[in-house]
């Protein structure tokens, strides 16, 4: 059900309206992502959720004072006239599949019209729905200037002009736009990162100096923390601080950041752990950019990952640009043994939570055999998903050396499950137990030694179905698919994706969202530039990487499945395939059988998941001493073989 749109909400909207009448211009394009381009969002920056009540991660707002009447916007690759989608307001906003449910529970569509920008982009839109010699603004720090590129070039066509803007103007009438988090440096120490930052910048030079280069420009915040070996908490589930910073072919760097991140006992000791650096305010940012641009530099810059700001401020003072993929993108996904050991610990303890709350889970509900469903409502009458996240929670907290969650857990219950990115906390009552045969969730940790993300669907209750069991093996056969893939180096993601999409395909079905992304080393969740989905994911999977394995099936308003583990690249060790690359896994918790129509399974997939399962026993029993017995009653009974 659709919420009403907020009164504040609503006057929001009204002041922007003005703001552009004001600034003379016929519509605005308002992207979800910052400055930094990072969807994992301080509140400051939280600017569509604030005007339209959508909390995705990604999406555009357009808004609109100078339409006309438009003919209907033709999905992509429509079958008959009812692909056809109507305009019917002045403002719209634009979502991937990952949100094509999520976006119609939060956003009054009396207000909005709400399309996925896989069928229908934002430039379409704005070519559909105003008049030649419309000016658009834009502000050109949060998109990437590849993007800015793409959407000039489609807008262009139309006699429609984009007009960069010097400020944010939803920022000017955001009255009670929540302070800018500036949290203090954290040393990473070398024991966990495994190369030194000085080595890290030495590198960096050398490659500098390889290609003739003089400098680069690195504006995510990320990739300098890995780079300098440092941390922070300016973001939930991000422990980075917003920074930037230009590294020169002579090993120099000079790091832009704002000086309240570093404290006087930090600064003592921040020479000693990256070496000399010159640090100034990041607001002189622009100063650099001038002073690069008039020094014949040559000046190294990733198009789709640093903000067109920079990139307009670069061209016209006349500065030399080379484009292409950040200098330091592939040496920060390929983990060196110190991180993939670390990531071995973090899923080990991150296995031994999530056992402890599976068997807790398990006890609560004997799902496996609810006859007695009044002592069973009884059991959970008090739990819902809010209590469900908070128990995961805990047990990952007892674990040592955790952070915080690597991500805002999903917790979703029945068709809340259907929300790829469902997030209980956004809503006004969690929904609870009972009722909902199917539990999803989707959670992870920041350890001190590595990054977690894990996604179980659980049985939990009655009412199970067969089409249910159906879809849930499926999409365990297209897990196993792609977690048993042996493929050849240069393979990229794009590739791969299709093999997992296969078991689904065959029933007709497929799921509107990446098979898997990259994973940081206490960093981003979501980490380039592999990945594994249908576009731009041409990065082949080397050594070393991270990925997600995680397909799934949802059934709006009534159920969602989705199974993901975490898995390093490594070469072949299978006899004459030794020149090959796998997946290993890192993940170590049990998939739920019971959901399972076995004579579905093909023998080869029964051996994967019985030799996954029989590895997920042996090392957390071998590791987790203080097992309940409880929990090992329910770790051999989730593992047994089938």
């Amino acid at each position: 059900m659709t919420e009403t749109i907020k009164d504040d909400a609503f006057d929001l909207l009204e002041a922007l309206k003005a703001q552009l009448k004001a600034h003379e211009l016929d519509a605005i394009l308002i992207p979800h992502n910052d400055e930094y381009l990072s969807s994992e969002l301080t509140p400051d920056c939280e600017r569509i959720a604030t005007l339209t009540n959508f909390t995705g991660s990604a999406g555009f707002v357009c808004v609109c004072i100078n339409r006309e009447d438009a003919l209907p916007l033709e999905v992509a690759n429509r079958k008959d006239e009812s692909d056809l989608r109507k305009i019917e307001h002045e403002q719209a906003v634009f979502v991937d599949g990952r949100y094509k449910v999520q976006v119609k529970e939060q956003v009054n569509e009396d207000v909005y019209d709400c399309f996925n920008f896989a069928e229908i982009t934002p430039a379409a839109y704005l070519c559909a729905i105003l008049p030649k010699k419309s000016r658009v603004g834009v502000d050109l720090k949060c998109i990437s200037y590849q993007y800015y590129q793409d959407l000039k070039q489609a807008l262009s066509i139309a006699g429609i002009e984009i007009v960069p803007l010097e400020e944010n103007l939803l920022d000017l009438v955001w009255e009670d736009r929540p302070k800018a988090v500036c949290s203090p440096v954290e040393i990473f120490p070398d024991e966990y990162n495994g190369c030194p930052s000085m080595q890290k910048r030495q590198a960096l030079a050398q490659t500098l100096r390889d290609r003739s280069l003089d400098a680069t420009i690195i504006s995510s915040p990320e990739t300098v923390c890995w780079l300098l070996n440092i941390r922070g908490r300016d973001r939930d589930f991000l422990p980075i601080i917003n920074c930037r910073l230009v590294a020169y072919a002579n090993e120099a760097l000079e790091w832009y950041v704002n000086l309240e991140h570093l404290s006087d006992e930090v600064q003592a000791s921040l020479e000693d752990h990256v070496g000399h650096i010159d640090i100034f305010p990041e607001v002189g940012f622009d100063d650099v950019l001038q002073r690069l641009s008039s020094s014949n530099c040559t000046i190294y810059v990733d198009p789709r990952n640093t903000n067109a700001h920079i990139f307009d401020v670069l061209y016209s003072h006349g500065a030399k640009v080379v484009k292409g993929l950040g200098l330091c993108e592939l040496p920060k996904a390929r983990k060196n043994a110190t991180e993939l050991a670390g990531e071995h610990k973090a899923h080990l303890k991150d296995g031994v939570a999530m056992c402890r709350f599976q068997a807790w889970l398990d006890d609560l509900t004997k799902a496996s055999n609810i006859t007695d469903l009044e002592g069973y409502q009884r059991r959970v009458e008090d739990i819902d998903e809010a209590v469900l996240a908070e128990k995961a929670e805990y047990f990952r907290r007892i674990e040592g050396d955790f952070i915080e969650p690597s991500f805002a857990t999903i917790s979703a219950l029945g068709p809340n499950a259907a929300m790829c990115h469902y997030n209980h906390a956004e809503v006004a009552t969690a929904r609870k137990m009972g009722t909902d045969p199917l539990y999803l969730i989707d959670s992870g940790a920041q350890f001190l030694e590595g990054t977690t993300d894990i996604t179980r669907t659980i049985l939990v209750g009655p009412n199970l179905t067969e089409e249910m069991q159906l879809m849930y093996t499926l999409v365990l056969k297209a897990h196993i698919a792609l977690a048993s893939t042996i493929f050849p180096p240069g393979t990229c993601g794009m590739q791969l994706d299709a093999i997992a999409r296969r078991p689904l395909w065959e029933y007709g079905c497929d799921y509107e969202h990446g098979t898997g992304h990259g994973v940081g080393h206490v960093l981003a969740v979501h980490e380039g530039p592999h990945n594994i989905s249908t576009k731009s994911s041409n990065i082949p999977l080397e050594v070393g990487m991270v990925t997600s394995i995680e397909p799934g099936y949802y059934e709006a308003d009534k159920y969602g499945i989705r199974l993901e583990n975490l898995y390093e690249v490594c070469p072949c060790s299978q006899q004459g395939c030794q020149h090959m690359l796998c997946f290993e896994p890192l993940t170590l918790v049990p998939f739920d059988t019971r959901l399972i129509l076995r004579e579905l399974l093909t023998p080869a997939e029964r051996s994967w998941l019985n030799d996954y399962h029989q590895n997920v026993l042996s090392v957390i029993k071998n590791a987790a001493s203080t097992l309940s017995d409880m929990e090992v009653s329910y770790l051999t009974t989730a593992t047994a073989a089938i």
